[in-house]
């Protein structure tokens, strides 16, 4: 008998979403009713996977550290960070005794984990993802041209290597009063539009997210985050970490993500679900330098790993061509196909498809002619 166990997985629909995406994924009806958002695949208690059987993932594997969703976004995300584990511990404990319902909307802490996540791209996919440097946004606002623009980073000019300074700037955008942030977004999207439509200008592509978001949400403040934080574009098969605290909003693409096991959001803006400034700006950290991709790297024909700084997960790509590849992971270890179709230990996978294997392990054989990713603890992460 197989030890890989097929898994039960539950869709959330949100409006950002797919109707297609995802459905197409699994071979449901397209275009499905609701957009699909996620895929969730493990044990969080808010929706966990269930076995065969009916059991469920969380009950088989309360303890499990990790998640798995298979990810599909029409529309961005929100502007959000995720606190780290001692905010989260203290912020759900915070709303537990007030009694706060942990299903209410109004709940900004549903667990007490930190959220540390990797999103490999299964399509183009576009992110903004940490805070550009202060040299970057001065040189950008100076090119960008919108007065009121110019003088809100002005700031940043007196420091330009301090993180305080960038919260400090990111705070002031998100707090300003409504009509000064209506003056700001009109000078900062008219200079966008005309940007947008330049196939010349450097700026083409944060312009053009700059437009779409002063469509979809255009009193929002957020509109102006391109001009601040990176703006990050995958090809199929590359990474984005995002650590406890990163400032980020997926915008647009298909990716298998991998994280710690929680439900801890922090938002800013772009949403219509509830923003939590004080928590938000009090969990942010500036990080600088180049954006924190990551690339698969090459184990052994068909095999790759993602290198990621945290201890809840390690994951595997894995590309079996006929020829089967076997994994030094320890159990618990959750397996999900993409493309074509694998064998997980006997168990047969098609794309969206996802299977279970406990934690009397060793090795795991994955054979077929498809593409499927792997994660279990990061203690099992070979090479």
């Amino acid at each position: 008998m197989t030890r890989a166990q097929l898994l039960t997985n539950q869709v959330r629909t949100y409006d950002w979403g797919s109707r297609t995406v995802l459905p197409a994924l699994v071979g449901a009806p397209v275009p499905s009713v609701q957009p699909w958002a996620e895929i969730w695949i493990g044990a969080h208690p808010v929706d966990p996977s269930r076995l065969a059987d009916g059991r469920s993932l969380a009950d088989l594997e309360p303890g499990l550290g990790f998640m798995v969703k298979l990810l599909a976004a029409e529309f961005p995300l929100s502007i959000q960070a995720h606190p780290d584990r001692e905010h989260a511990a203290a912020g759900y404990a915070a709303e537990e005794a007030l009694g706060v319902p942990r299903s209410s909307a109004s709940r900004s802490f549903k667990d007490t984990s930190h959220k540390p996540e990797l999103l490999v791209a299964l399509t183009r996919f576009e992110a903004l993802c940490g805070f550009r440097s202060p040299t970057e946004i001065l040189r950008l606002a100076a090119s960008w041209g919108a007065p009121r623009w110019v003088a809100l980073v002005e700031p940043l000019r007196g420091d330009p290597a301090s993180g305080a300074a960038l919260r400090a700037c990111f705070a002031r955008l998100v707090q300003l009063p409504e009509p000064d942030c209506e003056a700001l977004l009109a000078e900062v999207v008219a200079t966008a539009a005309a940007f947008a439509e330049d196939p010349l200008s450097a700026h083409r592509d944060v312009a053009r997210w700059v437009v779409e978001l002063a469509r979809l949400h255009p009193d929002d403040p957020g509109v102006a985050a391109p001009l601040l934080l990176r703006l990050v574009i995958l090809t199929p098969g590359e990474g984005l970490f995002v650590a406890a605290g990163v400032l980020h909003s997926y915008l647009h693409g298909a990716g298998v993500e991998v994280q710690a096991s929680s439900d801890n959001v922090l938002r800013a803006g772009l949403t219509a679900k509830k923003v939590d400034l004080p928590e938000l700006l009090s969990v942010i950290v500036a990080d600088q330098g180049p954006a924190p991709l990551v690339r698969p790297r090459a184990l052994a024909a068909g095999l790759d790993t993602y290198d990621v700084p945290v201890e809840d997960f390690a994951v595997w790509r894995v590309r079996p061509a006929g020829k089967p590849i076997e994994i030094a992971a320890s159990g618990p270890v959750i397996v999900v196909c993409v493309d074509g179709a694998v064998a997980v230990e006997g168990q047969a996978l098609t794309p969206g498809a996802a299977a279970y294997l406990p934690a009397d392990l060793t090795t795991v054989t994955i054979g077929g002619a498809g593409t499927c990713f792997v994660t279990a603890r990061r203690a099992a992460a070979p090479g």
